[in-house]
């Protein structure tokens, strides 16, 4: 009986505490985000399809949604309503969701009294600007603290048989300034207002506004950002079976700015996904802070990105790491692992930027472009055995008075690894008098020692341009699954100013190279192959040429192979030509390869100094020239002989200029292939 009297207690009091307790907070909306699909809401109709997983509309943009789920109307064709369940003001007084759609005036929330049905406070979307619909959603915050401890429900409208409404995220019961704050803050970000959260902010921007580029004025296959300005490539790596790409970003303006890295990534080096805003500036006010450029490391599965944070001037690196390549954490707090106090003493700290990291041995180091304290430029190598602690080791190449028409002064975006047994170090030279881009791209063969840090064997003679077109800089090459040393670089030019701002955008990056050495250990650059397997309608033409020939051929994003046997004179090929012959022309002439712009600049930098450059050239044993052009809308890139030479180039084009004209002064044999490139 004793033990009976007992367990009817103990369920007395269990029934106390659960039974008789209601499990409803009668200040909170059950639930509030639909992640249990319409569990505590009421419809008008039966059974409607309302809840929603998506994780992007129109193919790419974001609904920017919390959790899982959200509710949408899109899929109706009648009016219909929505309610919550009762709850009552408390907390704050606050109450905030998510909102968007085109809801016009017949679809919106509201909250109501839930005894007199009477309306308290009403929003909708006003993201629908009435020609294009922006599903990103956006935060409200209703003050409702005049109805404190009333029971209310929210009412979810839509009347509008032309409209829809997308709603989540419902919270009512705000009960610390903290998490007031925090709301506060996403209303600015998903109004693409710069909040504390400078990574936030950059991807919410991006969400909200990238509708506002027009696909028509974009690149078809070169990476580019989705909208604002980009600058070097970084973090150019082979990581979990797939190429990603980094880029320095500023995605909130068409014009060069604090930067950030952009981020995307692709199975074949063509067709490339945007994933997240990879890194912001640690710091950024009136003063500076910028993440500029840098490099990244796969170690043991985990990717390492080190680069260049920039303060007020200074320069120093910091590192983060990443389990699945998108998302990042900073290592040593944000702390610099190598700043001013590891730099020799002829080294200026002010310019000390673009660390790339490799492994030798057992261990990693580091090049890093500097500027010496007497203003010219030098390369820096730095070791390291666990990626936290660095030691300098020693200047791999130093620029004097003597190497000033080569090399300039400040030395940009260094690179060096092992081709044949042969150590190839690229540079971005600053400031080279005469230079066509003020600023160059060199590479320089030799043998790098570990113990001092230099690069012996190297002379004066022996530096080459990469390329000798206007666009191309900061490249910056990797080692993929097929052992493929792949270079990208940016393609673009510092010192003048984008065609495509007015789009929206600027920069972007070249078709990624296969680079190798040939016997005389001179650079050899050519497209991946990857890019043939967009190929589509060949269309072939063999004449013998005298004067000026249409072709009957056309495009401006095509692959073109084109032979021919020059004599004396000018002799070769008009791309994005018009009817009078005008376009961008490419032509052999007295040893060199020519391109000439001028045509398809539509009066933009105007003078042969801007719009005529030549790589000097050998012809073949036959007689001939094997010209590879690739075209993509507003770019030229041109491989001669295989790629021993090569000229990247932008230009102004439309699709009324898009057609192909051969031309010489002599009787010339040309033969050609022609495919149009369909990247979708």
């Amino acid at each position: 009986m004793k033990r009976k009297i007992i367990f009817i207690i103990v369920i007395g009091i269990l029934l106390t505490i659960f039974g008789c307790k209601d499990k409803t907070d009668p200040y909170q909306i059950i639930n509030s985000g639909f992640e249990d699909g319409m569990t505590g809401w009421t419809t008008s109709m039966e059974e409607p399809d309302l809840i929603r997983t998506d994780i992007t509309y129109d193919g790419h943009r974001k609904y920017m949604k919390e959790g899982s789920a959200f509710l949408s109307t899109k899929s109706l064709t009648e009016g219909i309503e929505i309610t919550s369940s009762p709850f009552k003001i408390g907390g704050l007084g606050k109450i905030s969701f998510l909102i968007s759609g085109n809801t016009l005036e017949n679809a919106y929330v509201e909250l109501i009294n839930h005894e007199t049905d009477e309306v308290l406070l009403t929003a909708d979307s006003e993201l629908y600007d009435g020609i294009v619909f922006v599903d990103n959603f956006t935060r409200v915050i209703w003050d409702a603290t005049p109805f404190m401890d009333l029971e209310v429900t929210i009412r979810i409208t839509d009347h509008d048989p032309s409209g829809y409404i997308i709603v989540d995220d419902f919270d009512a019961k705000i009960e610390s300034d903290e998490e007031h704050a925090s709301y506060i803050d996403d209303v600015l970000l998903r109004s693409g207002i710069k909040t504390d959260d400078l990574l936030m902010s950059a991807e919410h921007y991006i969400n909200l506004y990238k509708y506002r580029i027009n696909p028509e004025t974009r690149y078809t296959y070169h990476v580019m950002g989705e909208m604002g300005w980009i600058n070097d490539p970084n973090g150019f790596v082979y990581f979990q079976d797939e190429y990603h790409l980094f880029y320095q970003h500023h995605p909130y303006s068409s014009m060069w700015g604090p930067m950030h890295w952009g981020h995307v990534k692709s199975d074949d080096l063509v067709k490339w996904e945007y994933l997240p805003i990879a890194v912001a500036p640690i710091v950024l006010d009136a003063g500076g802070g910028a993440a500029f450029s840098g490099s990244a490391i796969d170690i043991d599965g985990e990717l390492y990105i080190i680069y260049t944070e920039n303060w007020i001037g200074y320069q120093h690196q910091v590192i983060a790491k990443s389990e699945d390549g998108i998302h990042f954490e900073m290592l040593n707090e944000g702390l610099p692992v190598i700043d001013e106090s590891d730099l020799p003493f002829y080294a200026n700290p002010i310019d000390f930027r673009d660390p790339k990291i490799f492994k030798h041995d057992d261990l990693y180091y580091s090049v890093i472009g500097s500027r010496q304290i007497n203003n010219f430029g030098q390369v820096l190598l730095f070791s390291s055995a666990n990626l936290m602690d660095w030691e300098y080791v020693g200047p791999v190449i130093q620029g004097s008075i003597n190497s000033i028409y080569k090399l300039g002064y400040m030395f940009e975006c260094p690179d060096i690894f092992e081709l044949n047994g042969i150590d190839v170090l690229l540079m971005s030279p600053q400031q080279i008098p005469g230079h066509r881009n003020t600023h160059g791209t060199v590479y320089v063969t030799g043998d790098l020692n570990y113990q001092t840090g230099m690069l012996d064997g190297w002379t004066l003679d022996q530096i080459q341009e990469i390329d000798y077109g206007f666009d191309f800089y900061a490249p910056q090459t990797m080692v993929d699954d097929q052992g493929r040393r792949i270079m990208v670089a940016w393609m673009q030019s510092w010192n003048r100013s984008p065609m495509t701002a007015q789009y929206g955008w600027a920069g972007a990056m070249t078709i990624p190279r296969v680079i190798t050495l040939d016997a005389e250990n001179k650079l050899i650059q050519y497209p991946i192959e990857e890019i043939e397997n967009y190929r589509s309608n060949i269309q072939s033409y063999e004449e013998t040429v005298s004067g000026m020939v249409d072709t009957d051929l056309d495009g401006n994003t095509i692959d073109i192979e084109l032979k021919f046997y020059p004599t004396t004179g000018k002799s070769g090929i008009t791309l994005f030509g018009d009817a009078l012959g005008n376009g961008t022309h490419v032509y052999y002439q007295d040893g060199y390869i020519y391109m000439d712009r001028t045509d398809s600049m539509n009066g933009r930098h105007s003078g042969d100094f801007y719009n005529i450059t030549k790589a000097p050239v050998q012809i073949q044993e036959d007689g001939s020239i094997d010209l590879r052009i690739l075209l993509d809308r507003f770019s030229i890139e041109v491989f001669i002989n295989g790629g021993q030479q090569a000229i990247t180039s932008t230009i102004y084009g439309s699709n009324a200029t898009d057609s192909i004209y051969l031309f010489s002064e002599q009787d010339t044999l040309f033969e050609m292939s022609h495919w149009d490139l369909v990247v979708e």
